[in-house]
This record gives C-alpha cells, sequence and structure tokens, in this order.
C-alpha cells in the first residue's frame, strides 16, 4: 500500500528484479499498469481557503451565511472554455473551520497562468463580482491569495489497474500483495477511493485466512493446503475482476460532474446526460426490470463493483438487442424480405 507510484508494483513489473525470477508464476508484465483516459483525467486542482461561515451575497440586497454541513457549488460569470470556473464546496463536521474550495479545470485554464497574490484576487474579483474579493475589506487576507497562486495542485489520475496483485514464491515461505492505489487508482469522480482501498484490504484479509474473496466462506477443499501461495493466489485471481469492473464504473460512472466547458465535453456530456435519464426511465418504467445507471447502482451497499457494471452491462447489451431488432425490421421492409 504505497500509493500510485508504488515502488514495489514498479520493482514488479522490472524485467530487472532478477530476485523472483525463480517464482514459477512471477510474470512482470501482470504487474504493468493498464491505463484509460476518462473525461475528467488530467485535470488541475488545487484548493482556495475561505472563512468559515462566509457570506454569500443575493440579489436583494441581502446574503447568504454558509454552513459547514451543507455543499455549494459557486458558478463564475465567465461561461468561456478556458475561463469558466466552479468553486465546489464539501461538507463539513466543524462549523467553525476553514472553508476548503476545490479548483477543478482543465489544465489551460487561464487560472493557471496567474503567479501572484493579487493578479489571482482580481480575476476572482471580475468572475465573481457579487462576492467580497475586493482589495480593502474582502473576507481572503492577501496571504492566501499569494498561497493559492503560487501552488502548482496536482492532476486527476489515469483510470488505471495493476492486473498482478499478488505473488509468492514456489514454497509459500514468502509473498507480496498489493493493495489500495498501488493497484488502481482514478479521478474522484465516483467517490470510491477510499472504499475500493479498504475492500483489498477486506478481501486480502479473508484470502489469508482462507476464505472465499466473494462469499467469505472456507476456500479449502479435500485436495488443497492452506499455504500462504494458496492464499495468495486466490486473492489474486478472486479479486482481479473486482478492480477491472471499478475501473470501468470510473471511467463511465459520472465523467462530468466538473462541467468540463470545453465543447467537445459539453456534446459529450449532453450525450452522457441522456443515457443517464434514458436509464433512469426505463428503471422506473419496468420497476427496477433494467438497471439504472452504474453510478447509481454503486450506492448500493449490497453490490459489488463487479455486479453494478455486470448489470449496466445487461442494459446496454437490451439497447443493442433493440437497436439490431429495429434495423432488421427496416431493413426488411426496404427489400420486401419476409
Amino acid at each position: 500500500a504505497d500509493g500510485m507510484n508504488s515502488r514495489v508494483r514498479e520493482c514488479l513489473a522490472s524485467d530487472d528484479a532478477t530476485e523472483f525470477t525463480s517464482w514459477s508464476n512471477y510474470n512482470p508484465d501482470k504487474f504493468q499498469l493498464r491505463k484509460w483516459t476518462s473525461p475528467s483525467s488530467h485535470q488541475r486542482i488545487k484548493v482556495l481557503q475561505l472563512p468559515p461561515r462566509f457570506q454569500i451575497p443575493n440579489g436583494e440586497g441581502g446574503a447568504l451565511t454558509t454552513k459547514s454541513d451543507s455543499i455549494y457549488a459557486i458558478r463564475s460569470i465567465y461561461t468561456g472554455p478556458r475561463n469558466y470556473l466552479s468553486l465546489g464546496l464539501l461538507p463539513m463536521k466543524d462549523n467553525n473551520a476553514v472553508r476548503s474550495t476545490n479548483i477543478v479545470t482543465r489544465p489551460d485554464h487561464e487560472i493557471w497562468k496567474i503567479k501572484d497574490g493579487e493578479g489571482a484576487r482580481q480575476w476572482f474579483e471580475k468572475a465573481y463580482p457579487r462576492m467580497p474579493f475586493g482589495k480593502d475589506g474582502g473576507m481572503i487576507p492577501d496571504e492566501e491569495w499569494d498561497r493559492f497562486a503560487k501552488a502548482e495542485g496536482t492532476r486527476f489520475p489515469h483510470c488505471q489497474y495493476s492486473p498482478g496483485m499478488g505473488i509468492s514464491n514456489d514454497k509459500g515461505t514468502c509473498g507480496i500483495a498489493l493493495v489500495g492505489d498501488a493497484i488502481h487508482a482514478f479521478p474522484p469522480d465516483i467517490g470510491q477511493g477510499v472504499n475500493a482501498g479498504l475492500a483489498d484490504v477486506v478481501a486480502l484479509d479473508m484470502a489469508l485466512q482462507g476464505k472465499d474473496t466473494v462469499t467469505g466462506e472456507d476456500a479449502a477443499d479435500e485436495d488443497e493446503s492452506l499455504t500462504l501461495k494458496s492464499n495468495i493466489d486466490r486473492y489474486q485471481n478472486q479479486h482481479e475482476a473486482e478492480i477491472a469492473s471499478l475501473i470501468r464504473l470510473a471511467r463511465f460512472g459520472a465523467p462530468y460532474q466538473y462541467k468540463q466547458p470545453h465543447r467537445i465535453d459539453v456534446i459529450r456530456r449532453k450525450i452522457w446526460t441522456a443515457n443517464v435519464i434514458l436509464r433512469l426511465l426505463l428503471y422506473k418504467l419496468t420497476l427496477g426490470l433494467v438497471p439504472a445507471q452504474c453510478i447509481m447502482l454503486s450506492q448500493d451497499p449490497k453490490l459489488t463493483f463487479r455486479q453494478v457494471m455486470r448489470r449496466a452491462d445487461l442494459t446496454a447489451l437490451s439497447f443493442k438487442a433493440i437497436a439490431l431488432a429495429v434495423m432488421g425490421t427496416l431493413l426488411r421492409k426496404r427489400f420486401g424480405l419476409p
């Protein structure tokens, strides 16, 4: 569990890792990352600190006092592909704590060209004319503007995972198992990063106890002994499909929640939204016979990631079957076939 850039995984993926070549099941290619770019991959993010219970002026001369347990999204007056901005604030427990707002944009956004605090303050003052971002009496001190402007932030990763999750020597006296970001990483769209890491730990724990990682039942039979090797192999064989499904969920679940403003993003977001609405309507019209969109299914704690994506795939197959049936009917009518 040494993070997204796991040195342990990199060592296992290297052809120079001669210490593992005597292990019969060792294959460095299995530990090479499989990567996909989702619509939210490579977006840049940094944080601007706002005071606790800050006020949002309204059009009637009053102001809304924010609460820590509420979610806020404050849109800029700019709407262009390189200057649109939304200040996103997630809920917190402490109402007296500083509120952190996430700045999430494409890498070519204007905000990343500003390197001085006063320049950042002026940009926000123009983008949010109602907000108290002025130089005199503003709610954000100069020190915070300077810190924000100089911060480089970070970038959302690819949707990626390592097919190799564990390995042991032939005698079963030692082994390696990977969990968390060391085997999977993805943008935070679906809110499953911590959950997925904990699920890895639970699956590994069950495997090391000689249990099936899916059912939790005893996995050994009369012909199998519970060795470290067999337990790590079980973790590898049973949990890999779960991780592959998790990455598919990250790719298609909710990649446009940041309202990426590029024109191609806008078009794709409309298509994605239409797909979500269509699946939701079919789900309600069929009384649950047709599953909802995968991000909605993922909210059910009883479903594994594999079950979520299998149900989503069932809907996709239904769409394809209907489309083929309609095309077949039209072709028969067009050419007068029986």
